[in-house]
């Protein structure tokens, strides 16, 4: 069982202010996000379908914002974190009446000013977990709309007395068009004020390294979808049962259950000695937990188990199972 807390945001509550704090509520039991709009909801254009607008993430193309200072608070873990979907397909050189996707990888930064270390950057995601963008004539799978992604960081890098600056962007070098790259969500501005988003065209792989020039084109009417989320240190607990295993021809089938409160990710992690685990699925969202491996995940001996968290970063891992041996 899953057990689901929603946020109501009243439409009376002021949009996030980004010189003040006053607008941005904390909780012991709930993350405090940051992000230029009070809902992240809210964030729905270009990354669920329609015109793209050319807000794909690329090896020429990032996205940054200046969110406020971090609330004063207790947090135990800190996030960075971006909306992305419509990752691309195309058809598969030896049976092309396939599609498969483009691979690539997604990163974000976090800085005081907008210019990014290495240190200061960090994996978000690769393209097979995305939502795939539809194909008006083949099939596409995991096609859906758009998704949060978060990277877990040092809390060290979230200030809490000066603007914190995010930049998302891909060393991918495929990725120079909407043709070819995830997309980015964003939202509408309703009322125009200071400038807190902007987008850059120059970069090759990498962020800008000196603050000089990386504020290359201001967004005055659409925010882009980052967000810095922060976890109180609140307990929580999740656990998983019922992990059922099934051959399908060469395949094999995973489901499992799992209860806890504000559950987000499922997923199965695989090992071949029990003590070495590694991820071996897309992430799954919704229920049913049920998951399809290929036969190169399937070998008789290793060892599967499901895997859940919850918004505050809590994992939970059903016992080890052991893919039998044909006798």
């Amino acid at each position: 069982m899953i057990i689901l807390h929603f946020i109501l945001i009243c439409c009376l509550r002021p949009a996030l202010a980004i010189n003040s704090l006053s607008t941005i509520s904390t909780s012991t039991i709930l993350p405090t996000i940051l992000s230029l709009e009070s809902n992240i909801n809210d964030f729905s254009r270009f990354a669920d379908g329609g015109d793209d607008a050319n807000w794909y993430i690329g090896y020429n193309n990032a996205w940054l914002v200046r969110l406020p200072p971090a609330p004063l608070g207790e947090f135990s873990k800190a996030y960075i974190g971006a909306k992305i979907g419509r990752a691309k397909s195309r058809p598969n050189s030896e049976k092309p009446w396939l599609r498969e996707g483009i691979p690539g990888k997604i990163y974000m930064s976090i800085s005081q000013t907008p210019a990014f270390s290495a240190q200061q950057s960090f994996f978000l995601a690769e393209t097979p977990d995305l939502p795939q963008e539809a194909d008006p004539q083949a099939h596409v799978d995991h096609v859906g709309a758009s998704e949060w992604f978060w990277a877990e960081v040092p809390s060290s890098l979230v200030s809490f007395s000066t603007d914190n600056y995010l930049i998302i962007w891909s060393p991918t070098n495929a990725f120079v068009a909407s043709s070819s790259a995830p997309v980015l969500a964003a939202a509408g501005v309703e009322t125009v004020g200071e400038t807190s988003a902007w987008n850059n065209r120059s970069i090759s792989g990498a962020p800008p390294r000196n603050a000089e020039g990386s504020l290359e084109t201001p967004l005055k009417n659409l925010h882009p979808a980052l967000a810095i989320k922060l976890v109180p240190p609140a307990s929580s607990e999740i656990s998983v049962s019922e992990f059922l295993f099934e051959r399908a021809g060469r395949a094999c089938v995973i489901r499992f259950s799992a209860w806890g409160e504000n559950i987000s990710d499922a997923w199965v992690e695989s090992s071949r000695d029990g003590l070495d685990w590694a991820r071996v699925s897309r992430f799954e969202r919704r229920q049913p937990l049920v998951f399809t491996l290929p036969a190169g995940q399937c070998t008789p001996g290793s060892y599967l188990r499901g895997a859940v968290s919850d918004i505050l970063g809590t994992v939970g891992q059903s016992e080890p199972f052991q893919i039998p041996v044909a006798p």
